[in-house]
């Protein structure tokens, strides 16, 4: 993937909520390392998982992630994303489906 302008804790945060609790157990083990290595709490990532963040922003780019649709990218523009973070989070969901399939 192309170099991100998306913070790399909210990139997990995206991952882990798009793969949720039905990723291979290497996967899971990957995931966790890494949120480890940004410094990321077991609960960070398992409320990643289940598709929200204790943090305001990381919940909205997970939301836009999970439902790429007109009402959750006027929610994220009002929420102070640029249309080409958006975008961003956008691309960087469908190739992590992308990456599944």
């Amino acid at each position: 993937m192309a170099s991100s302008s998306i913070d790399p804790q909210v990139m997990l945060s995206i991952e882990l909520a798009l793969t949720g609790t039905n990723a291979s157990k290497p996967l899971l083990a990957k995931q966790e390392e890494a949120g480890r290595a940004l410094g990321m709490t077991g609960a960070e990532m398992d409320v990643a998982r289940r598709g929200s963040s204790f943090d305001f922003h990381t919940s909205i780019a997970v939301s836009l992630a999970l439902d790429a649709c007109r009402e959750t990218r006027q929610r994220a523009r009002a929420a102070g994303f640029s249309e080409e973070t958006c975008e961003e989070i956008e691309r960087i969901a469908r190739a992590l489906c992308a990456q599944a399939a």
